[in-house]
């Protein structure tokens, strides 16, 4: 005899269990949005490190597109950040948390 009390239940009169969730995606189903280039930078802005992100995607897109991209980057990087021109510019060395970031959005990355 085991010592688990469940094993004498024959589970009678039980309503069924929580269905199964769906698989997630594998990476060859995941939507690929487009590729944008990280790059850290310190010259010229006073010893500041920034991280840009730039790429063909990036400066194809309207401007409320990026803004909106620098704002869900903000937040869920908890930077600061900016637009320059076609470019997205977060302040600090930010490459590794926004490859990730970047990566489950669905782009790919240079890094």
């Amino acid at each position: 005899m085991s010592g688990n009390p469940f094993d004498r239940l024959d589970g009678q009169g039980l309503p069924p269990g929580p269905t199964p969730k769906p698989a997630a995606p594998d990476a060859k189903t995941a939507r690929k949005l487009g590729k944008v280039v990280l790059q850290y930078e310190r010259a010229g802005r006073g010893g500041k490190e920034v991280t840009i992100l730039k790429g063909q995607w990036i400066e194809s897109q309207e401007a409320r597109v990026r803004d909106a991209l620098l704002r869900d980057l903000k937040r869920a990087l908890g930077t600061g950040g900016a637009l320059e021109g076609r470019e997205i510019v977060l302040q600090g060395d930010r490459r590794d948390s926004a490859k990730a970031w970047l990566l489950k959005a669905g782009f790919t990355t240079n890094l």
